[in-house]
């Protein structure tokens, strides 16, 4: 099969769901060999952060160590989904770990169903990293945490779990409370196992607190490292945190949330080394934590006019996506924003409507959006005026009123934040 094929394949599995307790993914592994057991696992949970977690932890080892990472959704192609280091499956492995899967899954679909898109994906991946002998692999949950296909590693195989920021979203998935979404993301941790959790809420923190008990797990706060920004602007992040001694850190990336998950991603690396696990010196975690970057995640795409990409894609996103635009001291938002239908897209809009009068809104071109036209009529209850484009006529449309210190903002969506990417720096992108 080609790679195009395999895409295919792997597209037509859109809205299967997972089986009960993950048992397809795992009897479809043991039909391998269960090579998701050869694996040294990084995991990592959580509503927002997730990502650019995975991604601070790779690019501090990935000068020491052979990583993988697996993370979703990609921002480019497939591949990028699933890398060693910074380098990509190549779509000839994607291709024939597709092919392979497609006809192994013969031996398990009449008892336990097809595979659902994430878990080919998270099998492709396990097989990719298990073949090419990776020192380790840091892997994001897709939704949830406990029926996660990425949750079927035991505490021999996982170094360490990390909880990154909780908040409401996959609530028909998940459940109507924060509470009930927390005991999801909380059911990585193994037992015995080690966790680190950026989360401050004392109703989340109860529900981690649980399940980690029950587990006998250590657990590790960043609410208990004493931190602080220094500086946030365009430029970058200067922040300190306490671990032995008050640090002092740089990141080149923008969006004071990412502090956060740049201080989970630290504490774990920490905690790791400081267990003889993981060998990394402080200084070497400072200097590449300094040059990480994360595309998609408050990433300047163009500097005149200048242009902010941000895959805020709920309402807590766009809450801290809101607080960091207060350190960009521009004179003028123009905002183009698309939001998936599950997403509480009321209470995102009226978020973001003190930071401009206007918002144009794209289709996008995946069946989980939510109408441009009705975000416009929402819209127009906080008192935005909102205008249906294409994303080539918004970005024209604002190109023409532009002026300097202004700030064109893209927001709303992984996916079309992935799209708007393609167009401004002229690449192919495909869903």
């Amino acid at each position: 099969m080609t790679y195009q094929e395999v895409v295919k394949n792997i597209e037509s599995r859109i809205g299967k769901f997972k089986s009960k307790g993950n048992v397809r993914i795992k009897k479809f592994l043991e039909k391998l060999g269960s090579p998701h057991k050869n694996l040294k696992v990084i995991h990592v949970a959580g509503t927002n952060g997730k990502g650019s977690t995975v991604n601070f932890i790779k690019d501090v080892l990935k000068e020491d160590y052979k990583v993988g990472s697996f993370v979703s959704p990609h921002l480019i192609t497939y591949c990028d989904r699933i890398k060693i280091g910074d380098a990509e499956i190549f779509q000839a492995d994607f291709a024939e770990i597709g092919e392979f899967i497609i006809e192994k899954e013969k031996d398990i679909v009449e008892e336990y169903g097809d595979l659902n898109l994430f878990e080919f994906l998270t099998i492709m991946a396990i097989i990719y990293f298990e073949r090419e002998e990776v020192d380790l692999a840091i892997l994001e949950v897709g939704m949830g945490g406990r029926a996660d296909s990425t949750n079927i590693f035991t505490s021999r195989e996982k170094l360490i779990s990390l909880i990154t920021s909780i908040s409401m979203d996959h609530m028909e998935y998940l459940g109507d409370t924060i509470e009930e979404i927390a005991d999801a993301k909380a059911g990585i941790i193994q037992e015995g196992g080690l966790v680190v959790t950026t989360n401050r809420d004392p109703k989340i923190l109860g529900v981690i607190e649980r399940e980690a008990k029950e587990k006998s797990a250590e657990l590790f706060y960043t609410k208990d490292l004493a931190s602080e920004i220094l500086k946030s602007d365009l430029r970058g992040i200067d922040f300190k945190v306490k671990l032995d001694d008050v640090e002092e850190f740089h990141l080149t990336q923008i969006g004071d949330y990412q502090v956060e998950n740049a201080i989970g991603a630290i504490y774990a690396l920490y905690l790791l080394n400081k267990r003889g696990i993981l060998k990394i010196s402080l200084d070497d975690i400072k200097a590449r934590i300094k040059r990480s970057t994360w595309k998609g995640r408050m990433e300047i795409v163009s500097r005149d006019p200048l242009i902010i990409l941000d895959g805020a894609h709920n309402f807590d996103g766009i809450k801290r996506l809101v607080e960091s635009l207060d350190n960009f001291k521009f004179k003028k938002l123009h905002l183009i924003m698309s939001i998936l239908a599950d997403k509480e897209h009321k209470k995102m809009l009226e978020e973001i409507a003190s930071y401009t009068d206007e918002v144009v809104f794209v289709n996008l071109d995946y069946k989980r959006g939510t109408s441009p036209e009705e975000l416009s009529r929402e819209a127009s209850e906080y008192g935005l005026k909102g205008q249906v484009m294409t994303i080539d006529e918004a970005l024209a449309y604002y190109k023409k009123s532009y002026q300097d210190g202004d700030l064109i903002l893209i927001t709303g969506s992984l996916y079309f934040v992935s799209e708007a990417r393609s167009k401004i720096l002229n690449y192919d992108y495909s869903i």
